[in-house]
């Protein structure tokens, strides 16, 4: 049984307490036949029967059974007939030729799960004096979520702003004077909400003089709050004076259940979605945005891409990505094809250097294939 033949099963349980009080208050034979008819091929699964006599609950996600059956009024005006059913209930049916009946508006009689509507009633998704089939024309768009979540990281992205301060350490003495140094920053979050650590961290590179390789260090990020600082420090200490050192913020921006948590409505966002939807150009619309994370080669590794461009980090020998040292690469979209799912980005160097291809499918939010880097070694992938 599909999900709409159970939820129109329910309605059988609504209609039977229709007809006790059509019987005992004899208003109109002709109507009691109708709900009978009606409630009788609901209850069968006769979804062409359903739909005939009540078109638009084909659009119910499930219905009301909350009912007052003592309340139940019947109005007869002329072609149409009002039936009242208690708590704010009603249905308006149309008379056709002979007895020909058909259900053409209710109110009420379409039911949500408590957590979407609260939502979208938040959001003004849910607007007060429409008919059910109205309302749930607005209820079934179900992009406004990812529209706010898009839109709410976007602002995260360009709101966290990041600046060093400093350093901090001591000097010692080991046959001349040298220092052991490390940095420090200061982020501050210049959005009107609050962000959580988890939501970004910083890149820092550096050298020191007597040579050497640049080293690369994760800074986890802190919880901020809206307008205000926090300073950030590197865990490791140099033994030598820095030569050349870099940092990068990363803002990885905020999970669906973070943006929930976070996020607070004015009641005008369903209205500002509809009116940005129809401008946005079609190829937006297609385009990828996601941050992933995973195993790559057996490695904690990061992935993000924002339409054409994006990132890939990845920690060292470790399948954790918040410790050890951290390889930065940017990613760059060559090709997706809906149809197979086939996605493909080049990973290249800071320096625009590629090192190879991603190949994969993605689908539900999970990527996985392999990465086949220019020397012809291959390493699989899962991301989600």
């Amino acid at each position: 049984m599909t999900e709409n033949m159970k939820n129109l099963s329910i309605i059988n349980m609504l209609f039977l307490v229709v007809l006790m009080c059509l019987s005992s208050c004899d208003n109109d034979k002709a109507v009691k036949e109708f709900v009978t008819r009606y409630a009788t091929a609901a209850a069968n699964g006769d979804t062409a029967t359903v739909r005939k006599i009540y078109p638009d609950a084909a659009k119910a996600v499930s219905f009301n059974t909350a009912l007052i059956a003592d309340s139940l009024t019947v109005t007869d005006q002329d072609s149409i007939v009002l039936v009242g059913l208690g708590n704010g209930v009603d249905m308006k049916i149309r008379r056709g030729a002979g007895d020909a009946m058909t259900i053409v508006e209710s109110h009420g009689l379409f039911a949500y799960p408590a957590n979407t509507l609260a939502f979208a009633k938040k959001t003004g998704q849910w607007k007060e004096g429409l008919t059910d089939a109205q309302q749930a024309e607005r209820m079934a768009d179900q992009g406004l979520v990812d529209y706010l979540f898009q839109s709410f990281n976007e602002q995260v992205k360009t709101g966290l702003s990041i600046i060093r301060t400093g350093t901090y350490g001591d000097d010692y003495y080991q046959g001349e004077w040298v220092s052991s140094e490390g940095a420090t920053f200061t982020v501050k979050n210049n959005t009107p909400f609050d962000v959580p650590g988890s939501a970004y961290h910083i890149i820092y590179k550096s050298g020191y003089w007597g040579g050497g390789s640049m080293s690369s260090e994760m800074v986890a990020g802190k919880d901020v709050k809206a307008g205000e600082t926090v300073e950030l420090r590197t865990t490791r200490l140099g033994p030598n004076m820095e030569s050349d050192t870099s940092h990068q913020l990363v803002v990885r921006g905020f999970t669906k259940d973070e943006f929930l948590a976070n996020f607070q409505p004015t009641g005008k966002e369903f209205d500002e979605y509809l009116e940005r939807k129809g401008q946005r150009p079609a190829a937006r619309a297609e385009s990828l945005s996601f941050i992933m994370e995973g195993l790559m080669g057996g490695c904690g590794t990061r992935l993000g891409l924002e339409g054409d461009e994006g990132f890939l980090m990845y920690t060292l020998n470790s399948k954790e990505l918040e410790v050890g040292n951290v390889e930065q690469r940017s990613v760059t979209l060559v090709s997706y094809d809906p149809a197979t799912a086939q996605l493909v980005l080049r990973v290249k160097k800071i320096d625009g250097t590629v090192t190879g291809n991603l190949v994969g499918t993605y689908r539900n939010g999970a990527y996985q294939g392999k990465f086949n880097n220019v020397n012809g070694k291959s390493s699989s992938f899962s991301f989600r």
